[in-house]
């Protein structure tokens, strides 16, 4: 449990740094026009979903959970096994998705969707945390 208890912890640290990001932005103009502000959003939301994905992996294979067929599917796995809820499902999923174009299509960022997550959904990831906790780590100890 230790690992996961630290990749909750790396989690934690990227999303407060995007939140202090987002809390110097004024605009999406703002936001935009910087690409520093750009660098550090997309790569601590880039390791923040990474290491949600991660943490998702290691209750999978703990657990002897089914094999998920790519990234989305690991919460989807989660889900069914009853560790997250739908609701928290329907943001991780699209994370995953996120995390995929930040890797691997760093080309095609769209700006305002990034900006979007950093002012409106950087939360759902400490739902995401306390559904682990809560559902998986407190049946643990």
């Amino acid at each position: 449990m230790k690992s996961i208890e630290r990749k909750i912890k790396t989690v934690k640290d990227r999303i407060q740094r995007l939140k202090s990001l987002e809390h110097d932005l004024s605009s999406f103009e703002d936001y935009q026009s910087s690409s520093d502000a750009k660098d550090i959003a997309e790569r601590n939301l880039q390791v923040a979903i990474e290491t949600c994905l991660d943490i998702g992996k290691i209750i999978i294979s703990q657990e002897g959970l089914k094999e998920p067929k790519d990234n989305k599917a690991v919460f989807a796995v989660l889900a069914e096994s009853g560790f997250l809820t739908s609701k928290n499902l329907t943001f991780m999923v699209p994370m995953a998705g996120t995390r995929n174009i930040l890797v691997h299509g760093y080309d095609k960022v769209d700006d305002s969707l990034i900006y979007g997550i950093l002012k409106r959904h950087l939360d759902d990831f400490n739902i995401f945390l306390k559904e682990i906790r809560d559902n998986y780590l407190s049946g643990k100890g």
